[in-house]
């Protein structure tokens, strides 16, 4: 590994085309020790949202989060438009994961009452985003190729850094004017300058020929890496949900309603997490960032969206499934620390962090399926995907009326198991209407013909390989066709067909060895 290497594009738009290079881009290690932080972010942020739930905590909360997102984002961005690989770059992340730990440990106290730490917050994100606008003008002077996209980026960092300094020497509530001025220019700063390129590719002016000759060449971002970066991100915030149900039992028969609250938060998330990775994220005909410019930007801020909402919801109900507030959840069953957490009651604003939580989250999640283009044959489906969105719209809007009902007409248990079951609706109702029309519920037999589904096998070996299988076989219990490959039996009942490629003139290793499903 080098010291230093000159960065070398991934991949770019040039006259209207995604030129690509031929390696594939992997994620790195210490993209995955960057994303360690951040479940120590994600649970300082939620928990102590969940003690506090009033408006100021929200505040605090929203500003934060979205201030460890921008140097999350930013950080994957620069990695998926480059190529370098050298120590100089380990460096450069180890100093961003540095400036993230600093931010973090100043969170909690950054818009409190007298003394703060919002100077020392802004200073550690400062010095993160400017290490990037850094990178970027150093790949403006190395890589003069997307070097009209590189000064954009410095630009809008800079100029954001400008308000979030000018935030600083204000007192509150006035940096609030400076603070969401910066944000807006963090999260849709970018846009400026992909507007600015596609205006120079689709139009004749003399300002549109300007901007066509200083973006010619317009770095792209590696959708696989992408996706697989922000899925990575969303696991975290889902898994966060998963540990926040966790409590200590004392009770000799502890199946009570804690347990059951706690189960019921389990099914939630398992719940969301089908819908994000095997609803809304299978069987893509166009990426949203592959299809436009604009579905491209929904897609990301909707994640955005989804783990702030996601993440408050999963906070609020740690704190509802110790609350004391229902039947058969005795106080002293708790150990002494989740005592000190339960509650006799859930107070009004920890209701509506949790419903309108999951009500934006489902809403966010709408938005992403929306940005996408699924493979929905005209016709086949049971339901098209309009009505799918429209029943997740309504959901949505129960969860946000939920908080409403007061809290004597529903205590905690009665609560969640609510918002658990409008949550596995949608869940049947997207699998019932993305399924196909001519296809069984139940696998193995088709609705119409009822003939046994194929599964083909294939298998590499040299020609000796294949003798000595073929000596081994048992004659009663397979026949050997005319075609080389074998016919049997697999359990359940699935007519499999072993298909055998020899390898002429080349010996495999034990090492080379495979074997591979080939068909359905």
């Amino acid at each position: 590994m080098k010291l230093f290497q000159r960065p070398v594009v991934k991949q770019y738009f040039h006259r209207g085309l995604l030129w690509r290079a031929s390696e594939e881009t992997a994620v790195m290690s210490f993209e995955l020790f960057f994303d360690l932080l951040y479940v120590g972010i994600i649970a300082i942020n939620g928990d102590h949202a969940a003690e506090e739930y009033d408006g100021h905590e929200l505040l605090r909360f929203v500003v934060t989060f979205i201030m460890s997102w921008m140097i999350w984002s930013g950080t994957a961005q620069l990695i998926s438009w480059f190529e370098t690989n050298d120590v100089l770059q380990r460096v450069k992340i180890l100093f961003l994961i540095a400036c993230l730990l600093g931010h973090t440990t100043n969170m909690l106290r950054a818009f409190h009452e007298g003394h703060d730490t919002y100077t020392m917050l802004v200073s550690f994100y400062l010095a993160a985003r400017f290490v990037m606008a850094l990178s970027c003008a150093a790949a403006a002077v190395l890589v003069p190729l997307v070097r009209g996209a590189m000064i954009g980026h410095v630009l809008h960092i800079l100029i954001a850094g400008a308000f979030w300094i000018a935030s600083t020497a204000l007192p509150m509530p006035n940096r609030l004017i400076p603070i969401f001025i910066a944000i807006a220019i963090d999260l849709f700063g970018g846009m400026v300058h992909v507007a600015m390129f596609r205006y120079g590719k689709s139009h004749d002016s003399k300002m549109a020929q300007r901007f066509g000759r200083l973006f010619e060449f317009y770095p792209a971002i590696n959708i696989e890496h992408k996706v697989e970066r922000t899925g990575a991100f969303i696991s975290l915030v889902l898994g966060y949900s998963v540990v926040a149900l966790i409590f200590q039992n004392t009770a000799e028969m502890g199946f009570n309603s804690f347990i059951g609250k706690a189960i019921l938060g389990l099914v939630q998330s398992f719940v969301f997490n089908w819908l994000y990775f095997e609803v809304d994220g299978a069987a893509l005909k166009m990426h949203a960032i592959r299809r436009h410019a604009n579905s491209a930007f929904l897609w990301q801020h909707a994640h955005l969206t989804f783990a702030m909402s996601f993440i408050l919801a999963a906070a609020a109900l740690s704190k509802m499934v110790v609350a004391t507030d229902c039947p058969d959840a005795p106080y002293e069953a708790l150990t002494e620390f989740y005592q000190h957490k339960s509650d006799t009651e859930v107070h009004l604003g920890l209701r509506l962090y949790y419903c309108v939580g999951l009500g934006v989250a489902l809403f966010s999640m709408g938005l992403i399926s929306f940005s996408h283009q699924h493979r929905q044959p005209r016709g086949a489906c049971r339901l098209p995907k309009w009505m799918r969105l429209l029943n997740r719209a309504a959901v949505c809007a129960i969860l946000c009326c939920l908080p409403a009902v007061r809290a004597e007409y529903l205590n905690s248990l009665q609560l969640i198991a609510l918002t658990t079951c409008l949550s596995i609706w949608v869940l049947l109702f997207e699998t019932y209407a993305r399924s196909c029309r001519t296809v069984s519920f139940f696998g193995g037999m088709g609705k119409k013909t009822g003939e046994k589904e194929k599964q083909c096998y294939t298998a590499m070996c040299t020609k000796k390989e294949l003798e000595e299988a073929m000596k081994l076989a048992d004659d009663g219990e397979r026949k050997v066709d005319d075609d080389g490959g074998e016919k049997g039996t697999a359990d359940g009942g699935t007519t499999v067909t072993e298909v055998v490629e020899v390898m002429e003139g080349h010996a495999l290793g034990r090492g080379e060895k495979t074997a591979v499903a080939d068909c359905t």
